[in-house]
């Protein structure tokens, strides 16, 4: 085991892809120069087969994603050293609360190490049509309140929407209203298939996915360890991203 580095990024990629999951190499890169050195690997034969990931989001909270095996090493326990190489991680720095979005494989192993479900997210598919990209003012203020922790490190590196392997994504969307939501999601600049992350609690987030033409076609489990962060969900139009927050 030891920290990932740009050098692996062919790797990473490729152990994405060899889920389906919908990363690019900008995705990667974005989350090695956010926290890089709360990126973890194993490396087997010249290659990395396994990965986890952290971000911290000041003492607050912190964030594990990409918590992945290539399918013929699977079985080997590379999962649960990797979880607990990223707890050590938020340990040494005293963070608070540690979330992650769970799939039905992941969620056994999260709830053996104490972590707790708080809702469901879920994955929403569809097409947007085009439509010129239009620029809304931050408010960090909002964002804060939402998210429950300030992500302005991650929000310089991302917009409303960015490209995929398989799809557009849509988000981080956060705002008080379904109105200013619609106006943002179809000024994010991007068109035809797209995914949408949204969390259940937001009933108005789902409303309006399924308006906009937009089906669930997955869901996670939002899971945490450590006391609840004060956090306002009805706010969150469109997640980051699962191994984002």
């Amino acid at each position: 085991m030891r920290q990932l580095a740009p050098g692996d990024l062919a790797d990473l990629l490729s152990l994405s892809t060899s889920a389906n999951w919908n990363q690019l190499e900008a995705d990667w890169r974005r989350l090695l120069t956010l926290e890089p050195e709360g990126c973890f690997g194993i490396e087997d034969g010249g290659r990395i087969v396994a990965s986890g990931t952290v971000i911290t989001y000041s003492s607050t909270l912190a964030w594990i994603g990409m918590i992945l095996t290539l399918p013929e090493c699977r079985g080997r326990g590379f999962a649960s050293q990797l979880m607990q190489r990223c707890l050590d991680f938020c340990a040494a720095r005293a963070i608070t609360c540690v979330k992650l979005d769970a799939t039905d494989l992941g969620r056994p192993l999260y709830a053996k190490l104490g972590f707790v479900e708080e809702y469901v997210v879920e994955r929403w598919r569809g097409d947007l049509p085009e439509s010129p990209r239009a620029e809304f003012p931050f408010d960090p203020a909002i964002d804060r309140q939402a998210f429950g922790a300030d992500r302005s490190r991650l929000l310089v590196l991302t917009g409303p929407a960015r490209p995929g392997r398989v799809a557009s994504h849509l988000g981080p969307i956060v705002c008080r209203t379904a109105a200013e939501a619609r106006a943002r999601v179809l000024g994010a600049g991007v068109s035809g298939v797209a995914l949408w992350d949204i969390p259940e609690p937001n009933a108005a987030a789902r409303t309006l996915a399924a308006e906009l033409g937009f089906t669930p076609v997955r869901q996670l489990w939002r899971m945490r360890k450590g006391p609840p962060v004060a956090e306002r969900p009805d706010l969150v139009f469109a997640l980051a991203g699962f191994e984002l927050g």
